[in-house]
C-alpha cells in the first residue's frame, strides 16, 4: 500500500509534468500566433491561393529621335483550367485542342498534366496566332476550361536590326532563377539575356500583375480573389540613329560576308550605328520553353557555323592591318624621329637586316619607288612604315597606342567586350623569347600580335577626328519612367586626352584626306564633303584576308567617325570604303540609299587598289 507521503510525491511529479507540458504548449502557441503570426498568416494565405502572373508591358527602347527599336504588341494568351471535367470530356477537349494547335495529343497531355492533377489554371500558350485564337473562340462551347485573353508582350518591329546591341528575351533558366527568385522572379518569366535587354532588365521589366485565385485543399481553383494591374517598364532612349543604322546594316549585308560596323559622334562618344553580321531576329526567342510553338529557330542560331549570336563588334579580335599606321604615323611625327619630308625607297618588299634578310611584302608587288611620309600614308606603303617602325622602336608605338585607349575595353557596357591586344617588349619578360626587329616591323604595319575589336577601331578614329579627345563610347541618352518623367540622363564622358602638337594633327588630317582624294580610299569620296580615311588588310592564315576601313567627316569639323570590318573582304578600299561612304551620306546628306555609282569602286586598269 502506497503511503500518503509517497502519493503526494507522485502527484506532485505528475502536476509538474502536466504544468511543463501546458507551459511549453502556451509558449509555442504564443510564438506561432504572436511572434510569427504575420509569417503564419502569409503561409496560410499562400496555401489557399494561387497566383497567375500577367507580364507587364516591357519598357520601349527608342533611337535618338524617338523611333521605336523594341516595342510591345498585343498577343493572345491561352489559359486552361480543367475544372471538374471527367476523363471522357477531358479526352475530347485534348483531342480538339491538339487539332487546333497542330500538336501531338501526347505532347499536349504532358503539358497539361500538372494542371489536370491539381485542377489549377495554367498558361497553355503564350503567343498564339490570331487564327488560333479565333479558332479556339469558335470552339469555345466544346472546349470547357479553355479561355483566350490578351497580353502585351515584347516585339522587335525591325527584326534583326541592331540585335546585338538590343539583345533578346528568353525564359529564365534554373541557375538564373536561383539568383533572381528573391527579387520576385518566377519560373515562367522572360528576362533579358543579351545587350540592353539584359543590362537594363530590372527597369525595362516593369511590375508584373496578375490574378490571385482561391484554391481548395486539393489545389482546385475556386474563384478569383483579386487582380493586380501590370505596370509598364521604364523607357530607354538610345544614341542610335535609325537612319544611319539602316544604312550600315544594308551596306554590310550587300557584301554577303560577316563583319561589323561602328559609327560614333567624335564630339560626344555617342554610338550612332552598331552592326554585327550575320545578325539574328530576336523575336524568335520570345517563345517560352513550355510553349507549343516551333522552337527550331533559337536552336539553329546556336548551332550555325557563321555564329550569328557572336558580337563581332565588341568580341571579335583581329589584326588591324594598315589602319594601325595612323598610330605609327602620329608617334613618328610627334617624336620628331621622322620628318614628313623623309623618303624611303620601296622595291615591293622590306628586307629585315638588309639585303638577303627576311622579306616583308608590300601590297604593291612592283613597289612604290621613292616616297615621302604623306605619300606612304596615301599609298599605304608597308616598306616605308617598316623603316619608320624600326626608327621609332616598339616602346613609343606601344605607349601612344594605349594613350588612344587601345588594348583595353572601351567601356561601352556590353557584356563580354574584349580588350584587344597591344604588344611590347614586356610580353616576353617571363620566357626565353626576346623582342626582335621583325616584331617591330610587323607591329608597325598592324600585323603580328596587334589585335583590335571593331569598337576599338571606331574609338581610335574618333580620337583622331576630335584631335585627341577620348570620349567613352555611349549607347544610352536617357531613361524615362512609364509616366514620361526623366529618370536618368547620360552625358558625354571625357575619359582621357591624347596630347599631340597641332602640327601633328594637321599633318594627319591632310594625309588621311589625301588617302580618300587620290589614294587607296577613293571609294569613299563624297562630293562637297572632305572625308579622311585609312584602309587596311588584316592577314588571315585560315583563309582570305580581312578588310578594314576607318573614316571621319567632314575633316574640318568632324560629326561622324566610322569603323568597318569585313571578314574575308581582302581589301579595305574595295570592301569597306563603299560601306563607310553610305553611312557618312546617311549622316551628313540625310539619305539612306546612295546612288548606284557609290556602291562600286572604279580603278584604273592594271594596278589594283591597295590595302
Amino acid at each position: 500500500m502506497v503511503s500518503s507521503t509517497e502519493f503526494e510525491k507522485r502527484l506532485s511529479f505528475v502536476l509538474i509534468v502536466i504544468s511543463f507540458f501546458f507551459g511549453f504548449l502556451f509558449i509555442r502557441l504564443f510564438y506561432l500566433q504572436v511572434v510569427q503570426g504575420a509569417n503564419m498568416r502569409t503561409i496560410a494565405e499562400a496555401n489557399r491561393t494561387s497566383l497567375l502572373f500577367e507580364r507587364a508591358p516591357r519598357g520601349l527602347i527608342l533611337d535618338r529621335s524617338g523611333q521605336v527599336l523594341a516595342s510591345n504588341r498585343q498577343t493572345f494568351l491561352i489559359l486552361f483550367t480543367p475544372l471538374e471535367l471527367n476523363k471522357d470530356i477531358l479526352a475530347k477537349v485534348i483531342r480538339r485542342l491538339a487539332n487546333i494547335l497542330n500538336v501531338k495529343e501526347e505532347d499536349l497531355e504532358r503539358k497539361l498534366a500538372p494542371a489536370i492533377k491539381h485542377s489549377s489554371m495554367v498558361r497553355l500558350l503564350d503567343r498564339a496566332s490570331r487564327a488560333t485564337a479565333f479558332a479556339l473562340e469558335e470552339q469555345k462551347p466544346n472546349l470547357p476550361g479553355v479561355s483566350v485573353v490578351t497580353e502585351m508582350q515584347r516585339s522587335y518591329p525591325n527584326g534583326a536590326l541592331a540585335a546585338h546591341l538590343l539583345g533578346y528575351l528568353s525564359q529564365v533558366n534554373a541557375g538564373e532563377l536561383q539568383e533572381l527568385r528573391q527579387e520576385g522572379y518566377q519560373a515562367d518569366w522572360l528576362i533579358g539575356k543579351m545587350g540592353l535587354e539584359k543590362i537594363y532588365d530590372r527597369i525595362l521589366r516593369g511590375e508584373y500583375g496578375g490574378m490571385r485565385i482561391e484554391v481548395d485543399a486539393s489545389g482546385r481553383s475556386v474563384k478569383i480573389l483579386d487582380r493586380k494591374k501590370a505596370v509598364s517598364g521604364y523607357q530607354i532612349k538610345t544614341t542610335l540613329d535609325l537612319k544611319i543604322q539602316k544604312a550600315a546594316e544594308d551596306a554590310l549585308a550587300e557584301t554577303k560576308k560577316p563583319g561589323a560596323v561602328v559609327a560614333m559622334d567624335p564630339k560626344t562618344g555617342e554610338v550612332l550605328a552598331f552592326v554585327s553580321a550575320p545578325s539574328f531576329d530576336p523575336n524568335v526567342f520570345l517563345y517560352t520553353r513550355g510553349e507549343l510553338a516551333d522552337q527550331e529557330g533559337p536552336g539553329s542560331l546556336v548551332t550555325r557555323e557563321d555564329l550569328p549570336l557572336f558580337n563581332r563588334a565588341t568580341q571579335g579580335m583581329f589584326p588591324p592591318g594598315s589602319i594601325f599606321k595612323i598610330i605609327v604615323a602620329a608617334a613618328a611625327i610627334e617624336s620628331k624621329k621622322v620628318s614628313p619630308a623623309d623618303t624611303y625607297f620601296c622595291p615591293g618588299y622590306f628586307a629585315l637586316g638588309g639585303p638577303g634578310g627576311k622579306k616583308i611584302s608590300c601590297w604593291k608587288k612592283t613597289g612604290h619607288g621613292t616616297v615621302n611620309f604623306s605619300e606612304a600614308i596615301l599609298n599605304s606603303c608597308n616598306v616605308y612604315f617598316c623603316h619608320v617602325g624600326l626608327k621609332l622602336g616598339p616602346d613609343l608605338i606601344e605607349r601612344l597606342s594605349k594613350k588612344f585607349g587601345l588594348g583595353a575595353p572601351t567601356g561601352l557596357g556590353l557584356a563580354g567586350e574584349k580588350s584587344g591586344y597591344i604588344p611590347g617588349r614586356g610580353m616576353f619578360k617571363k620566357g626565353n623569347r626576346h623582342w626582335y626587329d621583325g616584331d617591330t616591323a610587323n607591329m608597325s604595319i598592324g600585323q603580328g600580335t596587334v589585335l583590335f575589336t571593331p569598337i576599338q577601331a571606331a574609338l581610335m578614329i574618333s580620337v583622331m577626328a576630335s584631335h585627341g579627345k577620348i570620349y567613352q563610347p555611349q549607347i544610352i541618352k536617357e531613361i524615362r519612367t512609364p509616366e514620361g518623367e526623366l529618370y536618368e540622363e547620360f552625358n558625354p564622358k571625357l575619359v582621357g586626352e591624347v596630347d599631340l602638337a597641332d602640327s601633328t594633327w594637321s599633318f594627319l588630317d591632310q594625309a588621311l584626306a589625301r588617302v580618300v582624294g587620290e589614294g587607296t580610299a577613293q571609294g569613299a569620296k563624297i562630293p562637297g564633303i572632305t572625308v579622311g580615311a585609312k584602309t587596311g588588310t588584316a592577314q588571315n592564315p585560315q583563309g582570305k584576308d580581312h578588310a578594314w576601313f576607318v573614316a571621319y567627316a567632314p575633316v574640318e569639323d568632324p560629326k561622324i567617325a566610322v569603323a568597318v570590318f569585313v571578314e574575308h573582304g581582302i581589301k579595305g578600299g574595295v570592301a569597306g570604303a563603299p560601306i563607310a561612304k553610305r553611312i557618312i551620306e546617311a549622316a551628313l546628306l540625310n539619305q539612306v540609299e546612295s546612288p548606284a555609282s557609290s556602291k562600286k569602286i572604279f580603278v584604273s586598269e592594271g594596278e589594283p587598289i591597295g590595302d
